[in-house]
């Protein structure tokens, strides 16, 4: 527009010139510097000013045709030009807009680069950029006074070279397979600072990506962990300390332990060995004063009888005892068999009831449906007996005593000493005054007592424990001041079992004689012994040849030919009493072997299994070698007749 009004103020002395000559600069500066329409408008005065001008010239005819034929041609350009304009016009202004932002962008860009640095170099962690070379684009303050030197020579030294020696190797696989990774990766290493101290640096090196996903490099931050490494030690010491510490004390307490229990041991052996000496001296008393007093008056028969009943009631006594000893140690020699509870303590019952005595309730309760067990029927009627007369003394006149039995489905540690399964139980209970928790966790040990000196010897509730043990069970009891005792038996069920019958073997006269023209080689190394055996042996009619080890024994096995061979199991020599009925057989094959031996141990138990002859226990009596020499003879005929 202000060409405009230039253009018209000037127009009476361009007039002449003709429309074109400056009518269309004009149209284009107004269209660049206004706008389409100011274009437009300078276009169409400038025609209508030379269409008037042209008109009042007076021109001919030809003349104004040629006018309105410029003026027609001026309008086409004016508005070509003006279009042109325009494009010119958003062009330039799109390019000063691009100019415009790409000015704003470098000063973000700086700014932001300014901030970055800001940040960077106030922190108090060394901070790093590479590249995709791997070489460093920006390191912060706190690398370079790490590093120390200028800037310039921090950001292209070699880190490298900075590495301990022992970490070199290490470092560098772990860096390259992070880098080649492409993703988040950490490392911990020694460098030398520049006051040539080495510090733990421990680093996390973040990828750097383009748009496209491609990697740029990393983003590094490293933190001086030295005080913390240091701190790891000193942990480590410690607690390598108190391992060494705690493993000293831990042997001192086992130590401590081990004495006690050695004191505990030889404590329970004390009392174990003045126990056994007690009993076994009151029965000896009886045994020799007996036989003295027979010896001293052997025409007196009523008097010589007594006696020896006396003798022989003490020895039976310390027979029992030697077996309840065994019972404890489970070494006794059992002979379980399949049977049924209920019948043997129905069997039992008359003895108990008169053991119970009158001022005693005894009640009877009997389980239905109870499960076959495998015990020896004897050592079991032995610790029910011992149980009820603990629970009689227990109870004062008028009180109660049941025996029951039951079944019991236990589970894995439920009882101790009981694996999981299914149980016959037997329960002993009365109605007592109970016992202390301090005397019923020691009333399974042996000579252990709470009765008067005289009145008990402290070995039954063992017997039991050792026996229970030895049968596959185990024992409890439960007890408390004022409430009684309860003494529950568990043994193991056998399933789909059917009870044995049980043989009473035939007793044979004392006064015959079956085998009076058979032979027996008697291999037994005590001599007094081998006196009681050869007489058993004779009685029955039997000639004996006694030796008193095994080459001897096989000696004359060579030299004469034999019915029976009766051996002790443990002899001199080198050659036990199996090796040698196996030896023994080889040579003669039809000869009856008949062992013995009174020691009960883990290898003689070993050793009886592998063995197939009867065998006769220690001690013994003229009837039990009775029986014995009648099953090794019934032995040898059922083999011969196989």
């Amino acid at each position: 527009m202000p060409l405009l009004a230039l253009r018209l103020l000037f127009e009476p002395f361009l007039a002449g010139a003709g429309g074109s000559t400056l009518f269309l600069p004009a149209v284009l500066i107004a269209g660049l510097w206004g706008s389409w329409r100011s274009g437009l408008i300078a276009a169409g005065l400038g025609l209508a000013l030379s269409l008037a001008a042209t008109l009042a010239g007076g021109s001919g005819t030809l003349d104004v045709d040629r006018q309105l034929l410029g003026g027609a041609i001026f309008s086409i350009n004016a508005g070509f030009l003006t279009f042109v304009a325009q494009i010119l016009r958003v062009s330039m202004r799109s390019v000063d807009t691009a100019r415009q932002a790409e000015q704003s962008r470098a000063a973000a860009i700086a700014e932001s680069e300014t901030r970055f640095r800001q940040v960077a170099d106030s922190a108090p962690v060394l901070i790093w950029v590479t590249r995709q070379d791997r070489r460093r684009a920006f390191v912060n303050q706190a690398f370079v006074e790490f590093q120390g030197g200028d800037y310039q020579d921090v950001l292209n030294a070699d880190l490298r070279d900075t590495l301990h020696p022992d970490d070199v190797d290490r470092v560098l696989a772990q860096s390259q397979t992070g880098e080649a990774s492409g993703e988040l990766f950490q490392l911990e290493a020694r460098y030398r600072r520049h006051d040539g101290a080495w510090r733990w640096l421990r680093s996390y090196s973040h990828p750097r990506q383009d748009g496209a996903g491609g990697l740029l490099g990393f983003v590094c931050v490293a933190y001086d962990v030295t005080e913390a490494k240091q701190v790891e030690q000193d942990l480590i010491h410690i607690n390598e300390l108190l391992e060494t510490r705690v493993g000293e004390a831990l042997a001192e307490k086992e130590k401590a332990e081990a004495a006690l229990m050695h004191a505990q041991k030889m404590e329970a052996v004390g009392r174990l060995t003045g126990g056994v000496a007690h009993d076994f001296n009151n029965l000896l008393t009886v045994v020799i004063g007996a036989l003295d007093m027979v010896i001293r008056s052997p025409d007196d028969a009523g008097r010589r009888t007594r006696l020896l009943e006396a003798a022989l009631s003490s020895a039976r006594r310390g027979e029992r005892l030697a077996h309840q000893l065994l019972a404890f140690s489970r070494r006794q020699s059992l002979k379980p068999q399949l049977c049924d509870l209920n019948a043997v303590i129905s069997e039992s019952e008359p003895l108990v009831r008169r053991a119970v005595g009158e001022a005693v309730q005894l009640n009877m309760s009997l389980g239905r449906s109870l499960p076959v067990v495998s015990i020896d029927p004897a050592h079991f009627e032995a610790a029910l007996f011992n149980l009820v007369v603990n629970a009689r003394d227990a109870t004062a006149d008028g009180g109660e005593i049941e025996i029951s039995t039951g079944s019991a489905e236990l589970g894995s540690g439920e009882v101790e000493g009981a694996t999981a399964g299914a149980y016959a139980v037997v329960r002993v209970r009365d109605t007592g005054a109970g016992m202390s928790s301090e005397i019923r966790e020691r009333v399974f040990e042996p000579f252990f007592t709470t009765k008067p000196v005289g009145k008990g010897t402290g070995l039954g509730l063992s017997q039991v424990y050792g026996f229970m043990r030895q049968s596959g069970g185990a024992a409890t009891i439960e007890s408390a001041p004022g409430q009684g005792t309860t003494v529950s038996l568990f043994l193991p069920a056998m399933a789909d079992a059917v009870p044995d019958d049980i043989e009473t073997a035939a007793e044979i006269s004392m006064e015959d004689r079956p085998y009076a023209d058979r032979t027996v080689l008697l291999v037994e190394d005590d001599t007094e012994v081998s006196a009681i055996a050869r007489a058993c042996l004779e009685q029955l009619g039997l000639t004996v040849t006694v030796t008193g080890d095994g080459p001897s024994a096989l000696e004359a096995i060579t030299d004469r030919s034999y019915d029976l061979l009766v051996t002790d199991l443990i002899m001199p020599g080198g050659m036990n009493g199996v090796d040698l009925a196996r030896r023994v057989v080889e040579i003669r094959p039809d000869i009856a072997v008949l062992l013995s031996s009174g020691y009960a141990g883990e290898a003689v138990e070993r050793t009886l299994a592998n063995a197939p002859w009867p065998f006769l226990s220690k001690p013994y009596d003229a009837g039990a070698m009775r029986r014995a020499v009648m099953a090794a003879f019934a032995r040898r005929e059922a083999v011969v007749t196989d």
